[in-house]
């Protein structure tokens, strides 16, 4: 059983080389010989054939005994995802790929795009030295493509019979071709009409730019090694910084090469006179004492034990995660009084609770308590880790009184 599609290998095209503008010379010092650089210029081929070929490309993570249940599924396919079957080949040799754009392509990487015009013709085109290596003067390139696309593929159940062997022959063998399965997923090329008419509300779907600070924050939360994300506009004087702070899920530290990831994806999305800054998230350290009355049939140290456990950073047996733990904490979401006042009332034993202090750390009291919540900032996590090797973390106490 093979997995085919509808496509034919042509033959290889050469092209190029690379048209030179222009040489110039910059002379660093007397009497020494200055650089060359050779300017190239504009390089667009256009395949002669067409129509291109497209699929979606295959999975590589599927293990050789699963293929039939790959195969099976890859019969429908969405055209969105698909790629043209164009590989490039170039002197001197570097290795070239395939991309839908070049918005995130640095100067280095050797990456091409596949332009479909109105008339159907294929157009080749690389990037500008900024978004995308430029190819130089003089270098040539060979093109191997398939064509063969649409409708016309998606041929009926038991419709082949015939296997065609172009470099190969074969001798002393009997081959039965079938398609067991009727073909489908060939589709045509999207009328222009079509495009034009449901294009302005595409980017309603999916958030594809950044203008205010909801959506650099939006946009950041897709990394899956965030919880969440805070964005947020400040003016510099002379235009804006998008500040962005991240907060790391399941930990309290981000590392640098996170960092680096959220602010390359953020780059493509970001509003032309924006400046960008990606930074940690500022985690406040809370001091909270809790005053408890345990019930008579209870002794005090085993409520004090069960109410660390539940005010901790740490999951806890079965699952259950302390009520300062990572992932409970996030951007700006304030500490408020019941919330403590409910998760301690729930711990087995406990009769009444009091809270004595509900502040910042190193900070004097602001009406918390009156006020009933403890106020963070958009970039600002509450922290409570009661480690006595790192004080400035937060501190918890509690004082137990009554029981047996």
């Amino acid at each position: 059983m093979i997995l085919v599609d509808h496509g034919k290998t042509q033959n290889p095209e050469d092209f190029g080389p690379v048209p030179t503008v222009r040489t110039e010379a910059s002379c660093e010092c007397v009497d020494e010989a200055g650089d060359i650089e050779v300017i190239p210029g504009r390089f667009s081929p256009v395949l002669s054939k067409s129509p291109i070929t497209y699929s979606v490309k295959l999975p590589k993570d599927k293990p050789a005994d699963s293929f039939w249940v790959a195969a099976a599924c890859l019969l429908t396919q969405e055209p969105r995802e698909s790629y043209p079957h164009v590989w490039i080949t170039s002197q001197p040799a570097f290795d070239w790929q395939n991309r839908y754009d070049l918005i995130a392509s640095g100067p280095d990487d050797k990456h091409f795009v596949v332009e479909i015009d109105n008339s159907g013709k294929a157009h080749l085109r690389f990037g500008k030295g900024n978004l995308g290596y430029q190819p130089a003067g003089g270098m040539t390139f060979r093109v191997t493509y398939r064509v063969g696309n649409g409708t016309a593929g998606n041929v009926g159940a038991e419709s082949i019979s015939r296997l065609v062997l172009t470099k190969t022959s074969l001798g002393g063998v009997a081959i039965r071709v079938r398609n067991p399965l009727a073909a489908r997923g060939g589709a045509e090329p999207e009328p222009m009409d079509e495009a034009k008419l449901f294009a302005p509300h595409l980017f309603r779907k999916q958030l594809q730019r950044a203008i205010i600070a909801g959506d650099y924050q939006a946009l950041a939360a897709r990394n899956k090694k965030l919880q969440r994300a805070s964005g947020v506009l400040l003016w510099t004087g002379s235009w804006y910084e998008a500040d962005v702070a991240v907060d790391p899920l399941g930990s309290e530290t981000v590392s640098d090469a996170l960092l680096k990831d959220i602010e390359i994806y953020l780059e493509r999305y970001r509003r032309m006179g924006h400046d960008l800054h990606i930074e940690r998230a500022e985690y406040v350290p809370i001091l909270l004492a809790l005053e408890v009355c345990a019930l008579p049939q209870y002794q005090p140290a085993h409520v004090k034990a069960a109410l660390l456990d539940a005010f901790s950073n740490r999951v806890l047996p079965g699952g259950k995660r302390g009520f300062f733990h990572p992932d409970n904490l996030t951007f700006g979401g304030g500490i408020f009084l019941s919330q403590i006042i409910a998760a301690a009332q729930a711990v087995e034993g406990v009769e009444c609770v009091q809270v004595k202090k509900l502040q910042r750390l190193f900070a004097a009291p602001n009406h918390e308590i009156a006020n009933g919540v403890l106020p963070l900032g958009l970039s600002e996590i509450a922290q409570l880790d009661n480690d006595p090797s790192f004080p400035e973390r937060g501190k918890l106490e509690i004082h137990v009184s009554g029981g047996r």
